[in-house]
């Protein structure tokens, strides 16, 4: 844990060089207020104690200026940090409150937590609420417990969700176990405009926290690609954050002139913070040019930048659904607030966690402002929304982290003899809505529940077969129709035999074409959309070749990703397809030769 101990200091190189975007922008004046569950299963479920080293990551990553505060929840509501501004001061007080993330309070109360935190003074204008939590809605008992449990998460999606957003109230979720109810955090945080996510493990907070904080304060970007990122004349300073494994020696950085920098031997000027898992290096008015890190560089690596000259984009949503086309919006700036003399070219596109590109759009130049619309996503999952803006000269990068969710959320009900539908869109109600459901070629009614929710009951089944179910929703909203199957419905999932039919299991849309090219890409674009086909074939196979395809060594996968235009690389695709294939009927030859043979008695 002594790197995440670590990471206020190293963070603090990053807030630091930020200030100069986020003191000038209405973001630097946000007020964020943490509220931690110090409920008695975090220690269960938080051994390593991440909530701990969540609070240090957020004093270093809150830049000064803008407004923190820090409440606890159990049993009862504490507030030991009243929201005020961040400064050094502030700091001291915030990580001389760790012990108090220890404490062992019987209850969960998230409801009264989330208000509270919420209607603090001052109670006007945005405010961002960072709930980090590992359990579910638990609060004092009385009679009829479980009753009033359900009542109160009903009250935080029904009500409360509701008249935040209407404040303009944010709420992100990092949950820290799988067991937690993430079905509650998810529809808190889309519901608010927010972001959710379980972080189990260092990694995994570190980029929850990353792209809470990169979405309140958002900063330009440069790409890093294969180690080597462009910095132009106009850049002032940058801020590279490099992930790495805890065994990975320390990278080297190469200027365009070929000067090497390290850990170990740079100038003064050059301010590099080394961990186990990351470096960040801060290099005030660098050299225009090529710059090169030698060593490995994780996919979640980063080059920020200081610059006169800025990327600014309308307010990007947090959630994108299948189904539905997402408008974007942004201008380049100068000092001066003009446009920039040289003609710029701005993309939108939607990209994997791991950088895969799955769709793009060009935006189109209406006076100083581009305007596009980025085609519907047709895979659900966590992904990034980034806007690109470039010319001759220089390129810049606005990056922020969504979730795309399907319009319509399924759930089988606990005992299992109906599944329960409700609208997450927040437009589609049972009246512009059709859903029709089908069951091994059979088709299943679907009945209305609510204004905006519906319901189909089961067919008895056998237990011991688990069989996938399809829903496809049809909805019309401003005189236009748009067709989406919904994720599959698996049910009895535990059973020992699996019926998947015709594919029925593979998530919708997967083998997504990219919007068509235009003729002012380059071939690195074509080569992104060939190995984004790819990766869509393999999402079309059978579940067993996507087992066989997460054994790869993820470092294999990196390496395939980041030379995607790399002919060597196309080769050691070719083999791993073989293998997957051969892989796959291996394994079903093997299974069939260990299915026992159904005896029948003879009869007349």
């Amino acid at each position: 844990m002594q790197w995440l101990m670590a990471v206020s200091l190293a963070v603090a190189l990053l807030s630091a060089s930020a200030q100069a975007q986020s003191t000038s922008a209405p973001q630097g004046k946000a007020d964020v207020r943490l509220v931690f569950d110090v409920s008695g299963s975090m220690k269960r479920n938080d051994p390593e104690r991440l909530s701990g080293s969540a609070l240090e990551l957020f004093v270093g990553l809150l830049p000064s200026g803008a407004r923190g505060g820090l409440w606890t929840f159990g049993s009862k509501v504490d507030n030991p940090l009243p929201p005020a501004p961040v400064d050094d001061a502030w700091r001291e007080q915030a990580l001389a409150l760790k012990p108090a993330l220890a404490a062992d309070q019987q209850y969960t109360d998230i409801e009264a937590a989330i208000r509270r935190a919420a209607e603090a003074a001052p109670a006007a204008g945005p405010r961002h609420v960072i709930l980090l939590t590992d359990g579910m809605v638990d609060i004092p008992g009385g009679a009829d417990k479980a009753a009033r449990d359900a009542a109160s998460r009903r009250r935080l999606i029904e009500e409360l969700a509701p008249k935040l957003h209407d404040e303009g109230v944010v709420v992100d979720a990092i949950a820290f176990s799988s067991h937690v109810d993430r079905d509650l955090l998810e529809t808190l945080a889309r519901r608010t405009g927010g972001l959710a996510a379980v972080a189990e493990d260092p990694d995994a907070l570190l980029r929850a926290l990353m792209d809470v904080i990169e979405r309140i304060f958002p900063r330009d970007q440069v790409p890093l690609a294969r180690g080597r990122f462009p910095i132009d004349s106009t850049v002032e300073g940058f801020s590279a954050l490099l992930f790495h494994d805890p065994e990975a020696p320390a990278p080297t950085l190469v200027a365009p002139d070929g000067q090497r920098y390290s850990v170990e031997v740079h100038p003064g000027t050059i301010r590099w913070q080394h961990q186990p898992r990351f470096d960040i290096i801060h290099v005030p008015s660098p050299d225009a040019g090529e710059w090169r890190i030698e060593g490995e560089v994780g996919p979640d690596s980063r080059v920020s930048v200081d610059s006169p000259l800025a990327l600014r984009t309308g307010p990007l949503p947090a959630t994108l659904y299948q189904g539905f086309e997402t408008p974007i919006e942004a201008r380049v700036t100068t000092p001066d607030g003009g446009a920039p003399e040289s003609p710029l070219t701005l993309r939108a596109e939607l990209r994997d966690i791991d950088g895969t590109l799955r769709q793009s759009v060009a935006l189109a130049a209406e006076g100083e402002r581009y305007r596009g619309v980025l085609p519907p996503p047709q895979v659900t999952g966590n992904a990034r929304l980034v806007v690109v803006a470039r010319n001759d000269a220089l390129v810049r990068e606005r990056r922020q982290a969504v979730n795309v969710l399907a319009p319509i959320h399924a759930r089988l009900a606990e005992d299992g003899t109906r599944v329960l539908l409700r609208a997450e869109h927040p437009r589609l109600t049972a009246d512009n809505t059709r859903l029709s459901a089908t069951l091994q070629g059979d088709s299943l009614p679907v009945a209305e529940a609510g204004a905006a929710s519906w319901r189909i009951d089961l067919p008895a089944l056998d237990a011991d077969v688990s069989v996938p179910l399809t829903v496809t929703a049809v909805m019309t909203l401003d005189g236009r129709t748009r067709h989406v199957t919904l994720p599959v419905i698996r049910l009895n999932p535990g059973a020992s035999t699996r019926l998947d039919g015709a594919r029925l299991d593979r998530l919708p849309g997967q083998a997504e074409a990219l919007a068509p090219a235009t003729a002012d890409e380059d071939s690195a674009a074509t080569a992104r959309g060939a190995t984004s086909g790819v990766s869509a074939w393999l999402a079309d196979l059978p579940d067993e070749a996507r087992v066989l395809w997460q054994a790869v060594p993820p470092r294999l996968r990196r390496y395939l990703h980041e030379r995607r235009d790399d002919p060597l690389a196309w080769g050691v695709w070719g083999v791993l397809l073989l293998v997957l294939v051969l892989g796959v009927y291996g394994w079903r030859r093997a299974r069939s030769r260990r299915r026992p043979v159904k005896r029948e008695e003879p009869h007349v």
